[in-house]
């Protein structure tokens, strides 16, 4: 999703007459129904092949998981947060919603930070399992599935004094579309 929502934001920053006039209005709805359709039949493979012990076919699915997420998924979303982010610089109207880009950017600055880890270390134990790295591993997905919040909330807090008002208004602050 978070792939999604970085080549959505690219495409909404190259194209803006296509995305407010041509795009199908149920574009994002279908790619998103997509994305966690996948997401559910790659999640009961894992379930179904290395939990249930059908563990000769593991590694295929733990390569298919490895090869989508390298090859496919975290280039695509570092190139449109790269293109973006060279697009909004050269821009006259780069404020217009940073705190949205700024969002998006931190989410995928964390997720490269926290996330791809856990991804290096399924992909090494084919070769050598060290129980301590993957451990600290799993610790860093953990910080990466809990700091989205915390980003949000800080991001729309942004530019104030000290926090005054809600998680709620913080949140609509990121969040409006103007």
């Amino acid at each position: 999703l978070l792939t999604a929502i970085s080549v959505e934001r690219c495409v909404g920053v190259l194209w803006p007459f296509w995305c407010r006039c041509r795009r199908p209005k149920l574009l994002s709805a279908v790619v998103c129904s997509l994305l966690w359709a996948l997401a559910c039949v790659l999640a009961g493979l894992v379930y179904f092949v290395c939990d249930l012990g059908h563990s000769e076919h593991c590694w295929m699915v733990l390569g298919t998981l490895c090869f989508l997420n390298f090859c496919f998924f975290s280039p695509l979303m570092v190139l449109s947060n790269v293109i973006l982010f060279i697009k909004l610089r050269r821009s006259s109207w780069q404020h217009h919603s940073a705190r949205l880009y700024t969002v998006i950017f931190l989410t995928v600055f964390f997720f490269l930070l926290f996330g791809i880890p856990l991804s290096v270390q399924i992909f090494l134990n084919f070769f050598v399992y060290i129980n301590f790295v993957f451990e600290i591993c799993l610790l860093l997905a953990s910080v990466n599935s809990s700091i989205n919040p915390v980003i949000y909330v800080l991001v729309g807090s942004c530019g104030k004094s000290r926090f005054r008002g809600s998680v709620k208004v913080a949140l609509q602050r990121v969040f409006e579309d103007r």
